[in-house]
């Protein structure tokens, strides 16, 4: 099947596969395996894949013997943030997955970088910042609360633009022509602070999962720098390393 640039088989077959298992009833059958990858004039593996992935994430359950199928919309009880395959954003890969993304700012500063926000970004601590915090929703089901920093001097218009209803990394692309190339992530749990946990509806000094993450531009410059802490009943996080 034809597919965007810089859009595997994989993402393609997945997405197209989604939309069509979105228009099915719980119950239906998807066609043999054999004959999706015809279909798509992908190999068993790509196609096995993308199918793997949509059952992990509750849309289709696999049946010995008798193939697999459709489920209800409820089977879905977790939205789940996957670091695998491409860098897009959060905003972008739940959108592509058929989900409504919706944000909730709570605050959006210019400050002093400070560290670890300076070493990660390759900056001077006294460099100024834009420090951008946001609840994110999906499927008006609160996920996670992440703190995000930008170089101020690079990104200056990230200081001003609404994001409620927009996409951060869409915005670079759009605005200043940035490309994702890379994710380092840091993942570890912390304890939940009163604001945190006031946020995520959770008990001060709960266990959370934390992410750290330092995004890349295509020239290996790093964009933007962040932590997120996850709500434990809404949300995973799911890792893939492909050789």
């Amino acid at each position: 099947m034809p597919t965007a640039s810089g859009t595997s088989k994989y993402v393609a077959v997945r997405e197209h596969l989604l939309t069509r298992i979105q228009a099915m009833q719980a119950g239906d059958r998807l066609p043999a395996e054999p004959v999706l990858c015809i279909e798509y004039g992908v190999s068993r593996i790509t196609l096995r894949h993308a199918v793997d992935g949509l059952i992990t994430d509750g849309h289709l359950v696999r049946e010995h013997g008798r193939g697999t199928f459709v489920v209800e919309p409820q089977y879905r009880l977790r939205y789940r943030e996957r670091f695998a395959d491409e860098v897009t954003g959060f905003h972008a890969q739940q959108t592509n997955e058929g989900f409504s993304v919706s944000t909730s700012v709570l605050g959006q500063r210019v400050i002093l970088a400070g560290e670890p926000a300076a070493s990660q970004l390759g900056i001077n601590a006294a460099d100024r910042v834009v420090e951008l915090t946001r609840l994110r929703f999906v499927n008006g089901t609160l996920h996670h609360l992440v703190v995000s920093y930008l170089p101020f001097g690079r990104f200056p218009e990230t200081a001003e633009i609404d994001f409620t209803d927009d996409s951060l990394f869409g915005f670079l692309r759009e605005q200043y022509g940035v490309e994702l190339s890379r994710n380092d992530l840091l993942v570890s749990i912390d304890s939940a602070t009163e604001f945190i946990a006031d946020q995520l509806g959770t008990d001060h000094g709960e266990k959370l999962l934390k992410v750290a993450s330092t995004v890349f531009d295509s020239d290996g410059v790093a964009v933007a720098y962040g932590t997120s802490h996850f709500t434990p009943q809404n949300s995973e996080i799911s890792f893939g390393l492909r050789g």
